[in-house]
Order: C-alpha cells, then sequence, then structure tokens
C-alpha cells in the first residue's frame, strides 16, 4: 500500500460524530408551519437525475490480485495473498463497484463501464447467481442447437408429406401426417438420441455448477466468505457484541460483530414514518410552488366526505392527512418499544477466510443438539456459550439479508407458503378456462370452428408478461422470507409452475383431439415459441415503462429526490429471467417430437436472451443483489423435470398418432399407454409399438434414477441433519484478508424500500467506518453524506425516548480494530499450544518487515517443518 493510499484509508476511517452531537440529515424532515417563511422553491432537474441514473449503472473497479507466496496460519506458505492482495490470482483482476463510486479509496484507480462484448467470466463480478445464469444460457445454446442438428434427417423426411402450400416456419413438422409415416427410423431414432443427449446433459450439470460455482467463488471475495452467522441464541444479556467478540476471538482476528433483534415491526413502522417524512416534504415543496403561481393549496378541511375516503389509495392526499398519519404511526412506535426484544441472528466478520472456516468446522452441531440444547453427537464444548448450543453456519450476502422479518416464527413462514400457492393454483384455474374459449376448436370435418391459434397464443405471451409482477406482489404480500434468495426461489417455483403449466400443459388439454396436428394448432405453438425467442426480448429492450416514468412521469415531480427514485434503474428479479429460460427450453422439448424445428427456434432464443439480458443487466437494470447459487441449482432440478416430461409427451404424441379420430385415443399415464384393440384400424404399427416401447422404459428408468437423486438425497441429508451438520466448502480458502478488500459492506441492519436512495439504518452507526456501510458516501447534492443520519436510532424518529434508551430497541453493529492473532491464553480446539507459540513467532517476524522487497531473484522458500497432527483434548 502507498502512501497515499494508506492517507486515503486514514481519511476513511475518520469516525462520524458521537450520536448526542447534531447532524447534518440527508433528508430534510419538513414540518408544515403557516407562520414560517416559505422556502425559495427550486424545481427538480432532468440532467441531475441522469446524472444520478447513469452513476447507478454498473461499473467495475480493477484491484490487485494476488499473485505472489504469503505466510498463512502457522507459518503455513499460501498463495494468492500477498502484502494489500484484494483478490486471489484466479480472479478476474477487477471488483463491482458500488452505486456512485467512481474510484477506489486506496489504489485511486477509477470506476470503468463494462464491455456490452466483454468475456462471461466479467459477469463473476455480480455474483454466484447472476453469473451462473447467463452460462447456463450459453450451455442451453450449444446443447439444444446439437440436439436441433441431430433432428435435420426428421425435419427432411417430415417435409415430405407436408403439403406443398405450408408455411416456412411449419415445414418439418407433423401437418398431414398418416400412421404409415412414423417409423423408428424416421422419427423415433432421432429424438431417442436426442433424449440421450439431454440426460446426460442434466445428469452432468450438477458437476457443471460445482465446478463454475468454485471458479466464481475463488474469482471473487465477498464477505460470505468471511463471515459467520450464528443463531439459537441464548435471549438473556446477549445484545452486547463484546459477549459473541469474546467468544469467536479465539478463532481468529475478528472485524466486527453484528447483533440483529427481532424487531421487525418496530422497524417496519418506523421505515413507513420515513417514507411519510419524504411525502410530507415534497408535499412542502409542492404547496410553495402553488402559491407562487397563484394557485390554491388543498386543505384537509375543503374535501367531501368522499374525497377524504380516497386518501386512503393515495388521491386527494393533503399534508394535514400526511401529519395526522404520522402522528398515528408515531404512537403506534411508542407501543411497539419495549426493553424486551431478543437477539435473533449474530453475524461475526473474520478477517481471514480461513478462520471462518474453522470456526464453522469446530462449532459444527445437528439439529437435535440445537432443538434440544444438548452435545450428545458432537462431543464438544465449541459451540456452547452461556449454556446454549449455537447453530453455527456461512450466511448470505449482507445484500440479501432482509432484517425486518428477524421477528416472524415458523408458523408464519408456512402460513404464507399455502396462502400464496393457493392463490397461484386459482390463476392457473381462470387461465385453463379463458385458454379453452381462445384454442382452437374442429368440426367433423377436421375444420377450425371457433379459436384462433394467434390469440391464444398472444393471452399466454401476455399473461406470462405479467406473472412475475403479480406473483412478486403475491410473495411479498403473503409470504415471509428473510433472505432475498429465498424471496427469489419462492417466485422462482411458483412461475416455473404457472408458466409452464399456462404455456405448454393448459395448451395441449384444451385443444381438441383431432386438432392436435391440425395446421391451426400447430402454428399458435410455433407463435409462442417464436414470440419467446424475439418478442419478449424486444419489449425487454425497448424498456417502454422506463421511458414513460423518464419522460412522463418524472417532470411532474416536485423535489429531486422523487424524481431520482425513478432513475434508478428497470425493474427485474432473476428469478423472472431463470423462468424465461426454463419455460422457453420446457415448450421447445414438449412440442419438439411433432415440431422439431422448435429446437432450433429454442436455442436461438438462449442466444438472443444472453445477448440481451447482458445489455440490460449492464445499460438499463437496477443494481441486483449478490445472490447465491440456489436459483441455478433450482432450475437445474426443474431441467430435470423438462427432460422427463419430453420423453413422457413423445410417447403420448407417437401413442395418438396420427390423431384422426378420438374413437383411437389410447389411455395414456405418466408411464405407459394402452393400445386400443378395436376397431382394428386404430391398432398401433410394428414401428409405432416398438417406439413407444422403448420410450416407456426409458421414461421409467429416467424417474427413478431422478427420483433417487431428488427425494432420496434429500431424505438422506434431512436425516443426517439431524445429528450433524453439512459444512458444504467451496474450493480452498483465500489468503487474502478482509481488511484489505475495498467495495465491501459489513452486515448492518437496514431497510431498502424502492422509494429511498439509501437505505435505512436499524441500528447506531456511528461506530463503524463509513466505508463499510451500505449507503453511499454522498447526498444527492455532491454534499458527504453523515451516515447517522439515516439511522433510525435518532431522536426525530422516537422523540419520546431520550438518548440512552433509544439503542435497547435495536440490534448492534461494532467495529473492531485488528487484534494481535490469538490474543485468548486458549488456543482454538485442535492447535497445540508450541503451534501457537510458532505462529504468533511468525507474527512477529512479518510486523517487522517495512515493505515488501522487490523479487528480483527467486526467492527461497523455508522448507515446511514436519508437524504431527493436532489431536483433540480429551473432555474434562
Amino acid at each position: 500500500v502507498t502512501d497515499k493510499g494508506k492517507e486515503a484509508m486514514a481519511d476513511e476511517d475518520l469516525r462520524p460524530p458521537p450520536p448526542d452531537q447534531e447532524r447534518s440529515s440527508e433528508v430534510s424532515f419538513v414540518d408544515y408551519d403557516d407562520s414560517a417563511p416559505p422556502p425559495a422553491y427550486v424545481p427538480p432537474s432532468l440532467k441531475l437525475a441522469w446524472e444520478f441514473y447513469y452513476s447507478n449503472l454498473p461499473k467495475r473497479i480493477k484491484v490487485q490480485k494476488g499473485d505472489g507466496p504469503s505466510l498463512g496460519y502457522n507459518g503455513m506458505l499460501q498463495v494468492g495473498g500477498g502484502v494489500g492482495a484484494q483478490q486471489s490470482s484466479k480472479g478476474t483482476g477487477y471488483r463491482l463497484a458500488r452505486p456512485g463510486e467512481t474510484e477506489d479509496r486506496v489504489s485511486g484507480n477509477k470506476a470503468e463501464p463494462y464491455s456490452l462484448f466483454g468475456a462471461p467470466k466479467e459477469l463473476d463480478e455480480f455474483g454466484i447467481g447472476i453469473s451462473l445464469y447467463f452460462r447456463q444460457c450459453l450451455l442451453l445454446f450449444v446443447v439444444v442447437g446439437i440436439c436441433a442438428c441431430v433432428n435435420l434427417r426428421t425435419l427432411s423426411i417430415n417435409s415430405k408429406f407436408n403439403p406443398a402450400e405450408t408455411d416456412f416456419t411449419l415445414l418439418g413438422s407433423v401437418l398431414n401426417a398418416t400412421r404409415a409415416d412414423l417409423t423408428y427410423d424416421n422419427q423415433g431414432q432421432s429424438d431417442i438420441i436426442t433424449c440421450a443427449i439431454l440426460a446426460v446433459f442434466v445428469f452432468s450439470l450438477k458437476f457443471f455448477e460445482e465446478k463454475n460455482i468454485k471458479d466464481i467463488d475463488l474469482a471473487q471475495q465477498t464477505p460470505q466468505d468471511y463471515t459467520i452467522k450464528v443463531t439459537n441464541l441464548p435471549k438473556h444479556n446477549a445484545m452486547n457484541p463484546d459477549d459473541y467478540f469474546e467468544f469467536f476471538k479465539r478463532w481468529g482476528d475478528i472485524v466486527s460483530v453484528t447483533v440483529a433483534s427481532d424487531n421487525g415491526r418496530l422497524l417496519k413502522k418506523m421505515t413507513e414514518n420515513r417514507e411519510l417524512d419524504e411525502a410530507i416534504e415534497a408535499m412542502a415543496v409542492s404547496n410553495v410552488a402553488l402559491e407562487a403561481a397563484g394557485k390554491p393549496v388543498l386543505k384537509q378541511s375543503d374535501l367531501t366526505p368522499v374525497q377524504r375516503s380516497r386518501q386512503a389509495y393515495g388521491l386527494n392526499v393533503t399534508m394535514e392527512y400526511l401529519q395526522e398519519k404520522r402522528n398515528a404511526n408515531l404512537q403506534e412506535v411508542e407501543k411497539l418499544t419495549k426493553p424486551n426484544y431478543y437477539p435473533k441472528v449474530v453475524y461475526v466478520v473474520f478477517n481471514s477466510e480461513h478462520d471462518q472456516r474453522k470456526c464453522i468446522r469446530d462449532c459444527a452441531t445437528g439439529f437435535l443438539e440445537e432443538a434440544f440444547n444438548m452435545q450428545c453427537f458432537s462431543m464438544n464444548d465449541n459451540s456452547t456459550m452461556n449454556g446454549q448450543v449455537l447453530k453455527v453456519e456461512e450466511p448470505v450476502e449482507p445484500s440479501e439479508v432482509i432484517y425486518e422479518n428477524f421477528h416472524l416464527n415458523f408458523f408464519d413462514y408456512w402460513w404464507g407458503i399455502i396462502k400464496s400457492y393457493a392463490i397461484t393454483g386459482a390463476m392457473l384455474l381462470v387461465s385453463f378456462f379463458v385458454l379453452k374459449e381462445l384454442s382452437v376448436s374442429v368440426d367433423e370435418a377436421g375444420q377450425a370452428t371457433s379459436g384462433s391459434g394467434y390469440a391464444a397464443a398472444m393471452f399466454v405471451s401476455l399473461l406470462n408478461g405479467g406473472l412475475p409482477f403479480a406473483l412478486k406482489k403475491l410473495t411479498l404480500a403473503m409470504e415471509v422470507h428473510i433472505d432475498e434468495g429465498d424471496v427469489q426461489t419462492s417466485i422462482l417455483r411458483k412461475l416455473m409452475i404457472a408458466r409452464c403449466l399456462n404455456t405448454a400443459v393448459l395448451m395441449y388439454i384444451v385443444t381438441n383431439f383431432t386438432a392436435q396436428f391440425g395446421e391451426a394448432n400447430l402454428t399458435q405453438v410455433q407463435a409462442i415459441l417464436i414470440a419467446d425467442c424475439f418478442t419478449t426480448p424486444v419489449i425487454r429492450i425497448l424498456n417502454i415503462y422506463e421511458h414513460v416514468m423518464h419522460y412522463v412521469v418524472a417532470p411532474t415531480k416536485t423535489t429531486q429526490s422523487q424524481m431520482n427514485v425513478l432513475f434508478q434503474g428497470a425493474y427485474w428479479n432473476l428469478a423472472e429471467r431463470y423462468t424465461d429460460m426454463i419455460k422457453t427450453l420446457f415448450v421447445g422439448l414438449f412440442y419438439s417430437t411433432i415440431i422439431p424445428s422448435s429446437l432450433f427456434i429454442t436455442s436461438l432464443a438462449m442466444l438472443v436472451t444472453y445477448v440481451v439480458d447482458r445489455y440490460c443487466l449492464l445499460r438499463m437494470w437496477s443494481r441486483p443483489p449478490m445472490y447465491d447459487e440456489e436459483l441455478a441449482v433450482a432450475s437445474r432440478k426443474m431441467m430435470m423435470v423438462c427432460v422427463w416430461v419430453h420423453i413422457i409427451m413423445a410417447r403420448i404424441f407417437f401413442s395418438n398418432w396420427p390423431y384422426k379420430e378420438e374413437v383411437c385415443e389410447p389411455n395414456c399415464n405418466l408411464f405407459w399407454c394402452n393400445e386400443v384393440s378395436e376397431p382394428e384400424r386404430c391398432m398401433w404399427t410394428d414401428d409405432q409399438k416398438e417406439v413407444i416401447n422403448l420410450y416407456t422404459w426409458v421414461g421409467i428408468m429416467i424417474f427413478v434414477f431422478g427420483f433417487f437423486i431428488l427425494i432420496g438425497k434429500t431424505f438422506w441429508n434431512v436425516v443426517t441433519r439431524l445429528f450433524c451438520a453439512s459444512i458444504d466448502e467451496v474450493g480452498k480458502a483465500s489468503a487474502v484478508e478482509f481488511r484489505n478488500l475495498t467495495g465491501v459492506s459489513l452486515y448492518v441492519p437496514n431497510i431498502r424500500r424502492d422509494s429511498f436512495v439509501n437505505p435505512v439504518f436499524a441500528c447506531d452507526v456511528s461506530q463503524v467506518p463509513q466505508h463499510y456501510l451500505p449507503c453511499r458516501r454522498h447526498n444527492l447534492d455532491g454534499t458527504p453524506l453523515d451516515p447517522q443520519s439515516l439511522s433510525l436510532c435518532s431522536e426525530h424518529d422516537m422523540p419520546f425516548a431520550d438518548a440512552s434508551q433509544r439503542p435497547i430497541y435495536f440490534g448492534n453493529v461494532k467495529y473492531y480494530e485488528r487484534q494481535t492473532v490469538l490474543q485468548s491464553s486458549q488456543p482454538p480446539p485442535g492447535v497445540h499450544h508450541h503451534q501457537v507459540a510458532q505462529h504468533q513467532q511468525v507474527q512477529v517476524q512479518m510486523t517487522q518487515v517495512p515493505q515488501r522487497m522487490p523479487m528480483q531473484a527467486p526467492m527461497q522458500v523455508p522448507q515446511r517443518m514436519p508437524m504431527q497432527a493436532p489431536q483433540r483434548m480429551p473432555m474434562q
């Protein structure tokens, strides 16, 4: 680190003034007072709003990679660290800049925009979840493209019995097929090879994911890699971070300790007051502008009873109404303040990734130990604090945590899930009846009598476009989750079920038997696939809603902060993007037996999705949290279902071939089909029997194998979790220290809202360095931001409590300066005293080195001394 960098770090470590001193707040809380002189009205600027928009776009900053050897724990030689290293040698050499960050606080490296044509590896800087999504898109483009090429022969053969006037998009389909046209060599062989390729792909995808997760995790250092999450806490006298610091410091240097309490109801009500404060400020500014223009200001006394009833829906809002509502909320806040809020979760951030992993291993416990507070299986007291068995595990990223839901319990969670899925099922039922009216019906002559293929396809596309927004609102309103990853996974499951059933299964069910191979039905299926490939991405990239917000709604705002909220980027969620990808794959495979060209469209759709979504991520969308791999794992399991459903539908299509007479419809279920023996013309041909029997056995084997993997493994994990913890370490621990990282945040209790540029903090942050807080460093006008102004632990938010009482209603976060390694007289479990002494001696030698020597000659690495394996100390 250069002298300039040290000075910058020293400036950044300056603490804000103590909480009892006055601070200038970023948000001006305006109290309406008729006697006060009106301030001069300054209209908001679209130019400033666009500057704010571009400052929010993702940018990357070059960081120092660890490319040399360094001494780690016990003096062991490690690769990938080094003095001042911010990233391991496996990294990209860049990190994702925080919103509004223009340069690195230590190195001074400038933030630069991402290239639209960069390598997929650059997206690793957005986190595992987003990077895996883009990698899966590219992988599906290649795999489905290979399957499409395998079906070229089938396309050529099918086109021979297609009518001469067949539309180009339906060439090679089953249009005008007869029972004699179906043979194993012509149709069955290509599809069986396709099934084999897809089966191998989905069952090997797990290894692809694990390798990529390992590569991404090693490439980027995030707070999650250094942090432990502690639950099952002792309730009494456990809100002090120092208690946990003293307990966990034996494992290594601790950077911070965060204690989050179960005060969710209080936090939600106080955050609602902050939103009302901004509304009051905007109303005051608007009233000043109206008075300056000589226009009347709306008063509560001027409203009729009907107009007052509309105020609950945001209409006819007056200053008096907002103030009355805020005062009522403040009274509820006072009722919710009580001194017996208990600690719910503790986050301990270590300086070393090795210390974090060792702590998790040493403190591993089973569910029975945690539930009944006993130590009958792990046989160690490492995880026992004040007589309580702690649960220690790796957390999610700080940006994923939803602190205001920490007060909810197990029953609240499942009751919300039940309600949410019930409403989703009702929506699908309504969709079924609408599709039944819009879909194609035929008369006895096979002519379409009602419905339109394009009308049904349009309804499906519109419904699929509206489902993400509707299910997001449903999930947030009905369900309770404690991290954003769980929210996205819940949306993902409902979206997958709704979109796949709505787009393919319901379309098949509502279509008449004799219309399945008809031109109208094949056209509507192809139209859905083409819409997924081209129409939906074009709508995404046009970004019509955001343009309306920027050019129509934004000029109507009265304050700059209100206008800037509309320029934070287009809303999106990762669950929607995963389900779009899976839904396209599901529909393409569902109908690929009768429309082989759907595989080409599906493959192309994956490539178009990658290109469009990469552009939107880097130039249009709002900043996403750092998601983990949970969504990618769920989508992989759904891909297995897609392949199995393809095998089922191929067997059903082949057994009903060519869908001419309803009397010939066989009885089919998920595993086999029964042949119709009467009339004789309905009996299967020898080739038809061969294909159907083959698909029957392949489908059963895929089901058994998939059931064993999905259900059997889940059951095994549940049983083993009763007695021991599941420790999932990804790759080797990095030697990069947390204190060297820039652009990262600690686990600070906060609440995010769409109407806030910065989150509000649910604790006192006066003792935390500003560069570790998840907020901007400057106000909207460019002046330095006082982070404590964002804290709910203030006189403005709690005027009824004095300064000494307010902290007891909130969580607590404390930052610790670098400590001498292993300050405790007792070494960590499994480490001998002579090893501690050796490690402390190495640390002393390292501190005496003034600077890193240039490696002009090959460095001679001292030989590692043989050491006996550490033995566990016997229990007293």
